[in-house]
């Protein structure tokens, strides 16, 4: 990393000493080949999960559900995929998403997959620890209702860098800035992986050829993330970085912000604020300041290939 813990930041530390990875986890994932690397990562590691949870995100639930049933039979994984919304808290989700990932949500490769029962139940209650890879529309209702939540890893939203699908506005906060107004505000610990960490992550050719020699199942994914950087002359594996950052919290530096979404703005909606004035209290909001690349996308490979 390129600065070492901030010498204030004891906050920081007793809040990641608070957040360990407890059983259940819920991963909710919303159908795209970054979430797909994300799962491979999980699942390379061992990390015992309780659901999968397909959202929609750049293509509709029914394509990520069942692309992402597929692949955990790839994977050889038991863990049950499950249905999560087709719908924002205020409404339908918005309108002007490309399939970026593929319109089977897996590159254009997903026939390559095993084939799985379409998932048709509905998610479980998310009571314990949630991997969020997409809206945080579930994790919002979960709230709602009284879920006992013990901590949200999130893949979302961006501090310093402006927007990925507007000028202000990352994809996951702005498919529900709702919901991610109200998680960030509710006072359960949240940490945050923003678009200004994980697009440090831009993957050439050399890391697509290494996860292409990582065994069969790198092979399968480099094969179906090469429609990303065939296109776009990179891949950033945002949430399998956002994975990393659940197993591995001491790659990065986190500081406790506090932070909030836009919901209103006519150019704004979905932004995320956080507020960084040196005299305001911290938050409860760990937001993911720096990163070490190397290792990082390191650990990523390497759990691929523990995959057989």
């Amino acid at each position: 990393m390129t600065e070492p813990l901030l010498p204030g930041a004891l906050l920081t530390e007793l809040l990641l000493t608070e957040l360990p990875l407890t059983e259940p986890l819920h991963v909710i994932v919303d159908g795209g080949l970054d979430d797909a690397l994300a799962l491979s990562v999980l699942v390379g590691l061992k990390v015992p999960m309780s659901q999968v949870v397909a959202t929609e995100g750049s293509v509709s639930l029914l394509t990520t559900a069942t692309a992402t049933g597929r692949l955990m039979a790839t994977l050889g994984s038991s863990v049950p995929v499950r249905l999560g919304s087709e719908r924002a808290l205020a409404g339908a989700y918005p309108a002007g998403r490309d399939p970026f990932h593929g319109t089977d949500a897996f590159g254009g490769k997903a026939e390559a997959l095993k084939s799985a029962p379409i998932p048709s139940e509905q998610a479980h209650s998310l009571a314990g620890s949630v991997l969020c890879c997409g809206a945080l529309t579930l994790v919002a209702q979960a709230i709602q209702v009284g879920c006992s939540l013990t901590d949200v890893v999130w893949m979302g939203g961006a501090v310093a860098v402006g927007g990925n699908m507007t000028a202000a506005a990352e994809f996951n906060a702005w498919m529900d800035p709702e919901a991610t107004d109200q998680v960030l505000a509710s006072g359960v610990p949240v940490r945050m992986v923003p678009l200004d960490v994980t697009e440090r992550f831009a993957w050439s050719a050399i890391e697509l050829d290494s996860l292409r020699a990582a065994g069969r199942l790198g092979h399968l994914l480099a094969d179906a993330i090469a429609l990303a950087h065939d296109r776009d002359g990179f891949f950033v594996p945002h949430d399998a970085v956002t994975a990393v950052a659940l197993t591995s919290p001491d790659l990065f530096r986190w500081t406790a912000r506090q932070a909030r979404c836009e919901t209103r703005g006519e150019l704004t909606s979905g932004e995320t604020v956080v507020d960084r004035r040196p005299w305001i209290g911290p938050g409860t909001v760990l937001v993911a300041e720096d990163v070490d690349v190397p290792e990082v996308s390191a650990r990523i490979l390497a759990a691929v290939a523990s995959l057989r």
